[in-house]
């Protein structure tokens, strides 16, 4: 029997309650098809599945006479892969290195040149083709590319859950780990974004999994306690009646069993309706990880540059609309760098979003070239100026840098209108969608016809620019975005959590009187044409809106005037007493709790109360 090794190493994601690690799914679903197959089942066994970013001399060390190592290999794991594997062929030098993953080149040759330490490389779908690879390898007949056209059959596949012990195995091997995983229901997207390159390496045709498979593979998802599930469609719900029937049949186990603790999908692009409904059966149960609304961006030139087509503003507007009705978290993506993107296009794309009811949360990435995207064939065309940076992630077992290509510039947008333009994703989330103006916006739009774009363009030169802490606050972090895109030093290295992503809140939360303060001073001269008694109306209303850290209490306010009516409902002004009721979406224990449900309940809509309307008088 062969000795074979299993890679697919994954980040340790999360914080606190919310730290959890990635089952490895991809590598277990390719080897228990190959192992139905009885040239394989009697020929090679499995020593183990790595799936954690271990020290190198850990995992040799553990090493048993390797025959085969088979490697999944991603994005978030290319350097520590190489870097392992080469490690493993200079200490085992007839052990077989296959690699196989979206981060291997569809030039198969190009791959092989640069890594000659790999032995064979599947390129693109992975079952049939390992198959096809482990019977010439048995043959004496390996060959160093493997693209088989022909796909997998989705009918009859066997569960890498419950047809193979590899999961399971590695469940019962790490008792008291928090698990998360993903699951297909169907392969195949018909989409072709250029800056994606999921159409292409799953060959567009949607095909379906069994129902019962995907029935019985829930049930083991649910008995073993799993917490965390990604439906690894890319387009779920595009198949409504039966998609429907297994959200039924996930609430239906959550029930019974109370797991998973958090859902989340890639919602299909069209009849949003639809799959607003679906949200909604998993928002009752506290399932619902957001609802995507994703545009990536607002210009019209630049969308028909990506081939991609948003719906109407105007149904967009709807979309928004139906999911504050019936409660459902929802967020809107942004790309930030995309073809015919300008500083401009893009302050006015991010307001368009508001304007249309995007007063939930917003997601913004970077442009990053995928190696098989038709994005990275255009590079040259648009004067894309593209960086290699090593970024790291926190509280990882080992350190080792994974590396990342960010647009940085292009003719469209220069590295200051780059930087300036992440900011101003930085102004709008950080203000309106963790609802520290989001009041003050929403009462200036609806009663004085303000635009959100003029609100806080006048917010950011006139408050942020001109107050010490807030200006600090922004210099900061736009310094880090320049440290960070602006490098020009080897080697350097960078930890992800505080480079791309938005300094984090809860420094905002422990100054929370100051930056009210702040935000009160500005408003008081940008409202002063309103009567006083009803700026200061204005203001309380907005922070009260606001969680607050240090009260978790729900309660009831009194005001002289309808504002929530106002804010959410687009109602005229009236003057007479109105009675509210402020309640929080969330509990928090403590200040550590309160700070990882600010980070990891945002999509939910944390930050935000919810108003009711007790009587007026």
């Amino acid at each position: 029997m062969k000795n074979v090794y299993l890679f697919q190493v994954n980040y340790q994601m999360g914080h606190g309650q919310y730290t959890s690690l990635w089952l490895p799914y991809s590598i277990a679903s390719v080897w228990t098809y190959v192992n139905q197959f009885e040239e394989v089942s009697s020929n090679f066994k499995i020593k183990e599945c790595i799936f954690k970013r271990e020290e190198f001399e850990d995992v040799l060390a553990r090493l048993d006479n390797p025959d085969v190592c088979l490697f999944s290999h991603y994005l978030w794991n290319d350097s520590y892969n190489l870097q392992l594997a080469k490690l493993i062929k200079q200490k085992f030098p007839n052990t077989i290195i296959i690699f196989g993953g979206p981060q291997v080149d569809e030039i198969g040759f190009n791959f092989t040149l640069a890594n000659p330490f790999v032995d064979a490389i599947v390129v693109n779908e992975g079952e049939v083709s390992l198959h096809h690879l482990l019977k010439d390898y048995l043959n004496n007949e390996l060959k160093p590319i493997y693209q088989i056209q022909k796909r997998v059959d989705p009918a009859g596949l066997p569960s890498p859950f419950v047809d193979g012990d590899i999961l399971q195995t590695v469940v019962d091997d790490n008792p008291g780990i928090k698990w998360a995983t993903c699951l297909e229901t169907n392969r195949g997207c018909p989409f072709s974004c250029t800056f994606c390159d999921w159409g292409s390496l799953t060959q567009a045709k949607i095909k379906k999994f069994d129902l019962g498979k995907v029935f019985s593979e829930w049930d083991w998802i649910v008995n073993n306690g799993i917490e965390y599930v990604h439906i690894a469609d890319a387009n779920f719900g595009v198949f409504y009646d039966r998609d429907k029937e297994i959200v039924d049949y996930i609430v239906k186990k959550k029930k019974e069993t109370d797991y998973p603790h958090n859902v989340s999908a890639t919602w299909y692009k069209n009849s949003a309706e639809k799959m607003i409904g679906l949200a909604k059966i998993l928002e009752d149960v506290n399932l619902n990880k957001g609802f995507t609304l994703s545009v990536q961006s607002m210009n019209e030139e630049t969308l028909d540059s990506i081939e991609r087509k948003n719906m109407e503003m105007s149904k967009l507007a709807d979309m928004y609309a139906e999911c504050d009705k019936q409660d459902v978290a929802y967020y809107t993506e942004f790309i930030l760098g995309l073809p015919f993107e300008t500083k401009k296009t893009w302050r006015e794309g991010l307001c368009a979003a508001v304007e249309a009811g995007c007063h939930f949360f917003i997601d913004i990435h970077p442009l990053e070239v995928l190696k098989n995207s038709q994005f990275a064939k255009q590079v040259k065309e648009f004067n894309y100026e593209v960086f290699n940076f090593s970024v790291t992630m926190p509280n990882q077992i080992s350190r080792i840098p994974e590396n990342h290509n960010y647009v940085i510039a292009s003719e469209f947008m220069s590295r200051q209108d780059y930087i300036d333009s992440w900011m101003w994703g930085w102004v709008m989330l950080h203000f309106h969608h963790y609802a520290w103006t989001q009041g003050l916006a929403k009462f200036a739009r609806q009663h004085m016809d303000i635009s959100y774009l003029d609100f806080y363009e006048d917010l950011l030169e006139n408050c942020i620019r001109k107050d010490k802490l807030l200006n600090t606050l922004y210099e900061q972090q736009e310094q880090q975005l320049k440290d960070f895109f602006w490098n020009t030093e080897s080697g350097m290295v960078f930890d992800n959590d505080n480079v791309i992503v938005v300094l984090n809140q809860i420094e905002w939360h422990k100054n929370r009187e100051q930056v009210l303060t702040s935000i009160e001073k500005w408003a008081v001269n940008f409202f002063k044409d309103l009567d006083n008694d009803l700026v200061s109306e204005v203001i309380r209303f907005s922070e009260t809106y606001l969680v607050n850290k240090d009260n978790s209490f729900d309660y009831t306010k009194d005001f002289e005037y309808n504002i929530n009516e106002v804010c959410n409902e687009n109602a005229e002004l009236t003057k007479e007493k109105y009675t509210y009721n402020f309640k929080h979406k969330f509990k928090w224990t403590d200040d550590k709790d309160f700070k990882d449900k600010l980070f990891y309940k945002n999509r939910n809509g944390f930050s935000i109360k919810k108003v009711e309307r007790i009587n007026s008088a």
